[in-house]
């Protein structure tokens, strides 16, 4: 049985995320680590492992899920190379911290004296086994969007930086589907000191020009004229459609 202190701290956990617990118990079940249960035997708790286990997949589900939604002019390979950076401990633990996770987690003595609450590894199992419970508490309709609730915002940004940082590889695949071609980029001018210079560069493709840009590097100027180029490709396709 939960004392009613628990339960108010287990109504908390899951009201950052904009749930009513139906059964509690399978929230404090995904936080409990198994150095608590195992020092606690006589309280006959099970751990949180095959949670993590669950865990995983439904985050997974949840982030393919969502990016297939956004209609993303990926490749399977470009999306699941998202995915990694969005569903790895690093990330996971962040979520975690966010919430303020480690404040809420059931350790055995080792654990909780080597700095448990903060360690990246347990918050991000413990995050996975969280979104477990509340799907086995709810649905997956319902998990998923407490999941975007929360997490929206990092998702999309991670999503972004990963298109800013590829404009290059978009811009060709989309060229090569297209008009097999590959685009070429020609140095307009440079300008500056060696340790300041900016470098202006354009795309051309087929010998047309298309997008001109500028940056510090040459390799940052052809991302930025494929940024252009690749935008005005899909203006004018978006025109004859």
């Amino acid at each position: 049985m939960l004392v009613e202190k628990r339960r108010e701290e287990l109504r908390e956990l899951a009201n950052r995320f904009g749930h009513a617990l139906k059964n509690p118990q399978l929230l404090n079940k995904a936080l409990t680590h198994k150095s608590f249960a195992n020092e606690n035997q006589l309280l006959r708790l099970k751990d949180n492992e095959r949670f993590e286990f669950l865990g995983d997949s439904v985050i997974d589900l949840i982030v393919s899920r969502y990016l297939v939604h956004q209609k993303l002019d990926m490749s399977e390979g470009e999306l699941s190379k998202i995915r990694a950076q969005i569903v790895n401990e690093q990330s996971l633990a962040g979520f975690a911290r966010d919430i303020d996770l480690g404040k809420y987690m059931l350790l055995g003595k080792g654990e909780e004296t080597s700095g448990g609450r903060e360690k990246n590894s347990l918050l991000s199992n413990t995050f996975e086994a969280v979104i477990a419970a509340l799907f086995v508490d709810s649905s997956f309709a319902d998990v998923y969007q407490m999941f975007l609730g929360l997490y929206r915002r990092p998702i999309d940004k991670i999503t972004e930086e990963k298109r800013i940082t590829d404009y290059k590889g978009q811009l060709q695949k989309h060229c090569q589907s297209r008009i097999l071609a590959k685009p070429q980029y020609r140095l307009i001018s440079e300008n500056g000191p060696d340790h300041n210079k900016v470098f202006k560069i354009q795309a051309f493709i087929l010998g047309e020009p298309y997008g001109i840009g500028m940056g510090k590097t040459k390799k940052e100027a052809e991302q930025a004229a494929a940024r252009i180029s690749y935008d005005l490709l899909m203006a004018r396709s978006k025109q004859t459609v």
